[in-house]
């Protein structure tokens, strides 16, 4: 991990696009963009740098974040594998092979209470009665104590969603005619069940699948090779970006490929331990504006860099005027 003094002369570097894990990271737990965090970004956008989203969430979950945030660079939803345009809807998809998927999900029935969501194309498939009253039940719930523009976001991302509501993981598979993007398999009371699940899943398929976790108790399955860090390698490919030009931030296990992939990773003081111990540099908690804290770190040396580059250039310019004058006498 870098130094404070060390990652100020690391921000030296040509940063050109910064991306953004959304939940622990660039939300408040009380599912807010502060004031703060906005004008940091805009500040970056303003100095010529492109800002996205990497999440694990699935579009309709991510679009409002990704406007209030006017992001400038394609949208990275479910952990990499759908990448969207937000302004001209060009998309691209790594989807879950249908028959693996099917299998997987037979697999999960093995175990007492389990439940599951499928990302599809347009939406989700959830094997529980109602997904909308469980996610209502969830934000009453909640450990912090929210304001009405939080919850009213919660509602916005995780309710007002299209759901199709299965009753079981059987109904879930028999309405699965096409192939997924994702499966997220949520555990029972038995941490060491849903353990299990995952070594049979890893000896069956191997690299076929990739596993990773963003909540404590579930875990994400998508197709081999997919990651945040495929979704910037796309992205980037596209955009002409190389990875030492890329600053990541994030929060958790399912951001680890991301950071180590970008030039810079950065994680949040929020992160498990095993998450800042991979990272170049921990920046604050999510609920102490760690996002907004870290950019003003990068702006405030890309503005000193525009300041000294300016005034080379006058001074250039300067003696090239003087360099002028005593040859014309």
């Amino acid at each position: 991990m870098i130094a404070k003094k060390e990652l100020n002369q690391l921000l030296k570097n040509n940063f050109k696009l910064v991306a953004f894990d959304v939940d622990g990271t660039l939300i408040t737990s009380d599912h807010i963009v502060t004031p703060r965090t906005l004008r940091a970004i805009k500040k970056a956008k303003d100095l010529g740098m492109k800002v996205t989203i990497a999440t694990g969430r699935h579009y309709p979950s991510a679009i409002r974040l990704a406007r209030k945030i006017q992001i400038n660079a394609p949208l990275i939803c479910c952990d990499g594998a759908f990448i969207r345009d937000i302004y001209s809807n060009d998309s691209i998809y790594h989807f879950l092979p249908r028959e693996m998927a099917v299998d997987i999900l037979r697999m999960t029935q093995s175990y007492e209470n389990f439940s599951v969501q499928i990302f599809i194309k347009k939406g989700k498939i959830y094997s529980g009665q109602s997904y909308r009253g469980s996610y209502f039940i969830k934000s009453l719930r909640a450990p912090v104590k929210r304001t009405l523009k939080g919850y009213m976001n919660f509602l916005r991302d995780f309710v007002f969603i299209p759901v199709q509501n299965t009753g079981n993981i059987e109904g879930a598979i028999a309405a699965l005619n096409e192939s997924p993007v994702k499966i997220v398999v949520y555990g029972n009371e038995r941490p060491e069940d849903l353990q299990d699940f995952i070594d049979r899943i890893l000896a069956r398929y191997g690299d076929k699948i990739t596993v990773t976790s963003s909540i404590k108790n579930s875990i994400d399955i998508l197709n081999g090779g997919i990651s945040k860090a495929k979704g910037l390698s796309i992205l980037a490919e596209k955009l002409g970006i190389r990875p030492d030009e890329i600053i990541t931030i994030g929060d958790n296990f399912n951001d680890l490929e991301m950071l180590k992939y970008a030039g810079l990773g950065v994680a949040m003081g929020n992160a498990p331990e095993q998450v800042k111990n991979k990272a170049d540099y921990v920046t604050d908690t999510n609920n102490h504006e760690g996002v907004a804290k870290f950019l003003e770190k990068l702006i405030s040396v890309k503005i000193k860099q525009e300041c000294v580059q300016y005034d080379r250039q006058n001074h250039i310019a300067v003696k090239r005027e003087q360099n002028g004058i005593s040859l014309d006498v």
